[in-house]
């Protein structure tokens, strides 16, 4: 049995002139009185360096135990549990960049085309020769920053195994893995839109819509009013330390040590993921999701909506690896020898049941505005058929999923509450996978120290076709449809000098 104890103090990251901001609705500056209310720097009340605390309980303990229960050394039971941290992350050095959001010194505004701008916009000059000045704010601002009090991020893992040995060179393994994710930093909108159902009788047009979203978000410091001052914020993307995350697995695999000129590996997993979010900025502002995945929630307000499987949960995974010797002619004699002996094969078979993907619309029919600050594309999702399975469809490239369980929402200006679609997160399962990967060496000595070796690489040596995921948009003439695959069949053939 073996104990630890490690202790992490990891600090927030800070900009040497401190040119990071917090959002608090409602609080002024006073470093920078000019600033819009809401808009915090490092030295105002409660805002450190960092912008957020320096996490100072830190202690992580671990514990492993290995146990022969017959003490003939062929049965072994392990098993260890441990708490892990991971540093803050704010973005800085990753795919976000936090001092997006440094305004004035680095901000984004947000132009609408609808209805569109006076004079028209001009991308090489869009402010028209009159850019605002040093220190202006512009407005409404696109604001990207952290929650006040973003927590350090842990998970627990913990695992059994029972190995037992089949003889001098064999061992066979099986063990559950369990792994729990909790406080891990996920996108949220800090500045939702609210909804207001109806129709407007003096311009016949509903009151919630996309182009107004901003005169309807919690903290625009607009309205929908035609006296209103202009808004001062638009959206605003928050990490936040609120997403949770489980894995558990029974893994078995059955090795062989190389002997005999042989050695392999086979190994089974059956396992399931569950999560709120399995992406950190995957696709950025990009225009097409990953597997329909989005870091942000559909419903700002119902965050627990977004629990479901994992990105990459696979229920079954089988893999065998193994590398082996031809035993014939390895001290050859005639041409044929030399030319048949001394050859080694090699192979990776990979089985693997299909991940799951999210139907999504690309069209906001919640009316809920964007958030290119997070992301380029929709979270809205459609209504989820009664009685109708998703994963019972066809299977096949022109049709994968049963598109009957999805409707799609008509957006309802008179409908009471806020239309969003009661289809999961990654409820639908795409296409399996299956790939076997072949290769063959042989080597040639020259001298006792010098010899060529060639080898030929089969890369999914029986060309079967893995499809990739369909297109999950079913607002998109090509939904339900798969577009890719994974690559076809690749030879690679290669001679090396050894020496």
């Amino acid at each position: 049995m073996n104990l630890g104890l490690r202790y992490d103090l990891p600090s927030p990251y800070t900009e040497i002139r401190n040119r990071q901001t917090l959002w608090i609705p409602g609080r002024q500056s006073t470093i920078m009185p000019s600033a819009p209310p809401g808009l915090l720097y490092p030295g105002d009340a409660g805002v450190p360096a960092g912008l957020i605390p320096t996490f100072k309980k830190g202690f992580a303990p671990r514990v492993g135990l290995a146990w022969d229960p017959t003490g003939s050394s062929k049965w072994l039971v392990t098993s260890a549990y441990g708490v892990f941290y991971e540093p803050y992350y704010t973005g800085q050095g990753g795919p976000l960049q936090s001092p997006i959001s440094a305004p004035p010194d680095l901000q984004t505004e947000q132009i609408s085309l609808r209805p569109p701008p006076t004079p028209p916009l001009n991308f090489q000059d869009p402010y028209n020769g009159n850019p605002p000045g040093p220190g202006t704010f512009a407005t409404p601002l696109t604001n990207l920053t952290l929650t006040p009090n973003l927590p350090l991020p842990y998970s627990q893992d913990w695992d059994l195994n029972i190995q037992r040995s089949l003889g001098p060179d064999l061992l066979l393994e099986v063990g559950y893995v369990g792994t729990k994710g909790t406080k891990l930093p996920r996108f949220i909108e800090g500045n939702p839109t609210t909804y207001i159902p109806g129709i407007d009788p003096t311009t016949n047009q509903p009151y919630s819509t996309t182009d107004n979203a901003d005169q309807r978000r919690l903290y625009s410091g607009c309205t929908l009013s035609p006296s209103s001052p202009p808004c001062t914020y638009s959206s605003t993307g928050l990490i936040a330390g609120i997403a949770n995350s489980s894995y558990n697995a029974l893994e078995t695999s059955l090795k062989k040590r190389f002997s005999h000129g042989l050695s392999f590996l086979a190994s089974y997993t059956l396992s399931k993921s569950i999560d709120d979010a399995s992406s950190f900025n995957m696709a950025g502002s990009a225009a097409k999701p990953v597997a329909g995945e989005n870091d942000l929630a559909q419903n700002p307000f119902d965050l627990a909506a977004e629990h479901g499987r994992s990105l990459f949960d696979a229920r079954h995974r089988f893999v065998l690896s193994y590398q082996w010797s031809l035993p014939f002619w390895r001290h050859p004699q005639g041409w044929y020898q030399q030319a048949l002996g001394n050859w080694q094969v090699n192979g990776i078979t990979t089985l693997m049941s299909g991940t799951p993907f999210t139907v999504f619309d690309s069209n906001d029919v919640s009316q809920q505005g964007g958030a290119p600050e997070i992301t380029g594309f929709s979270a809205n999702r459609p209504n989820l058929v009664a009685g109708q399975n998703p994963n019972s469809g066809p299977q096949s490239a022109n049709s994968w999923v049963n598109a009957s369980a999805f409707a799609r929402i008509t957006p309802d200006p008179n409908s009471a509450v806020q239309q969003f679609g009661t289809a999961g997160r990654n409820i639908a399962e795409g296409p399996g996978y299956a790939n076997w990967d072949f290769s063959a060496f042989k080597n040639i000595p020259i001298t006792e120290s010098k010899q060529f070796q060639f080898r030929a690489e089969f890369f999914n040596v029986l060309n079967h076709t893995n499809f990739r995921l369909p297109d999950s948009d079913i607002s998109s003439p090509t939904f339900n449809h798969i577009l890719a695959a994974q690559p076809a069949r690749e030879i690679q053939l290669a001679l090396k000098f050894l020496f």
